[in-house]
């Protein structure tokens, strides 16, 4: 069987096609007919932090050995579809925050 990485790529595919919607829709002015209910902060924020979790736990593996002293094991793989993944999601964050940032800055007159 073919796979992408790991087992988690398709449901990190899935979980990212509603921020991105949002954002495509939202950055070229589109009145989309799903955009209202994609437009839950808590839908985009949840399956961007849902999607990065998930990515970012199939390429890390963290294990605690009971040596004297303890040991603290951290070990990367690089899956090169879940790093695109994690990327992808850091870069719709990234536009979410720098949007809520110009839209609620004010600037002020400093006398």
């Amino acid at each position: 069987m073919f796979r992408l990485g790991s087992e988690f790529f398709c449901v990190g595919v899935l979980l990212l096609v509603v921020p991105t919607y949002f954002v495509t829709m939202s950055a070229l002015q589109y009145d989309a007919p799903a955009l209202k209910f994609f437009g839950s902060p808590i839908l985009i924020l949840g399956t961007l932090a849902i999607a990065f979790a998930i990515n970012a736990r199939s390429i890390a593996s963290v294990k605690l050995e009971p040596e004297k002293p303890p040991v603290l094991k951290i070990a990367l793989s690089l899956r090169i579809w879940n790093l695109a993944e994690i990327i992808l999601a850091l870069l719709l964050l990234g536009a979410l925050f720098t949007y809520a940032f110009v839209e609620n800055f004010e600037p002020r007159l400093i006398r």
